[in-house]
C-alpha cells in the first residue's frame, strides 16, 4: 500500500487573481453553513433549511516586503485566490477585501495581513494561478521607514501600526445563490497607533480633547533601503486623536501610547 506523505510547506504556493504572491507566513480559508430544523406537529424534524446565503472567508498573513498586490482591491474589484498544491489546488473567486492593516517596530520586518470576504465559490478545484507579475522585492528596514506627523519630530517612534476596514454589502436577487452586486460600504476606516519614547511630548488633557480634538493628517512611508526610492505611503486625513495612554516600569524608560482614527469617503 503506498504512503500518503503530508504536503509540506515548500510544495505549497498561494497565487492573488494569477500573480505568486510572495512573503506569506500563514493563511486559511472556508465557508461554513448556517442551517435551521424544520419542525412539524405529529413528526417533529423534517429537513434543514438553509438562513443565510453561502458566505466563505480567507485569512493572510505575510511579510511586508515591496508594493503589496492586495492593496490593489480597496476598491469595488473581485479578487481571486488560490492555494496550489502537488498538482492541486483549493481556491475562490469573486472575494472582496474587507481588512488589511501591517505593523513595523526596531530590527524586525514589517508584517501585513489581510482578511477576504468571498461571495462567490470556493472548495477544491479553483485555481487562481498565472503569470502575472509580481511587484519587485524591496524589503524596508528600520531606516528607511518613516511617520510624518506634527508634533513627534523630538520623540523616538519605536513601533507603530495601520489598519484600514472596508466593510462590503451583499445585493441578491431571488434564484441566484451569488450576489448580483456587492457595494463597498462608506466611510471606509482607517485607524493607526504607534508608540513613542517620551522626551518633550505631553499627553493632552481629557477636557482639551473635549472642547477641542486634536485632529491632524499622518504619513507612513516604506522606503527602498538602497535606493531610496518610495515603496509606499499611507496617509490619514484628519486624523482624530482617540486614545493615548503612557506606560512606565522599573526596567524600561517612560513611554506613551497613542492612537489615531480616520475615515474615507467614496470617491
Amino acid at each position: 500500500m503506498a504512503n500518503k506523505n503530508a504536503v509540506s510547506n515548500y510544495e505549497q504556493q498561494f497565487y492573488l487573481s494569477g500573480i505568486l504572491l510572495s512573503g506569506v507566513t500563514s493563511l486559511d480559508g472556508g465557508y461554513s453553513i448556517d442551517e435551521s430544523p424544520i419542525n412539524i406537529i405529529g413528526k417533529g424534524y423534517t429537513y434543514p433549511v438553509r438562513q443565510n446565503p453561502l458566505v466563505g472567508n480567507f485569512n493572510i498573513s505575510k511579510y511586508y516586503i515591496g508594493k503589496d498586490p492586495l492593496l490593489d482591491y480597496t476598491g469595488d474589484s473581485p479578487i481571486s485566490g488560490s492555494i496550489n498544491y502537488g498538482g492541486k489546488s483549493f481556491g475562490f473567486n469573486s472575494g472582496f477585501l474587507t481588512d488589511y492593516s501591517f505593523s513595523a517596530s526596531i530590527s524586525s520586518i514589517p508584517t501585513a495581513n489581510a482578511s477576504i470576504v468571498v461571495y462567490g465559490d470556493i472548495g477544491s478545484g479553483i485555481d487562481a494561478s498565472g503569470a502575472n507579475e509580481h511587484p519587485p522585492i524591496e524589503i524596508p528596514n528600520q531606516g528607511s521607514m518613516s511617520i510624518n506627523v506634527s508634533g513627534y519630530q523630538s520623540n523616538r517612534v519605536t513601533q507603530f501600526s495601520y489598519g484600514l476596514r472596508i466593510d462590503r454589502k451583499p445585493l441578491y436577487k431571488i434564484g441566484s445563490p451569488f450576489p448580483v452586486q456587492v457595494d463597498r460600504g462608506c466611510p471606509m476606516t482607517q485607524n493607526a497607533s504607534f508608540s513613542i519614547d517620551i522626551d518633550e511630548f505631553e499627553i493632552t488633557k481629557m477636557r482639551e480633547y473635549l472642547i477641542s480634538p486634536k485632529e491632524q493628517d499622518i504619513e507612513f512611508v516604506f522606503k527602498n533601503p538602497v535606493n531610496n526610492n518610495q515603496i509606499e505611503k499611507f496617509e490619514i486625513k484628519k486624523a482624530r486623536l482617540v486614545n493615548q495612554s503612557i506606560r512606565s516600569s522599573s526596567d524600561d524608560i517612560l513611554t506613551a501610547e497613542l492612537q489615531y482614527v480616520g475615515y474615507i469617503n467614496k470617491k
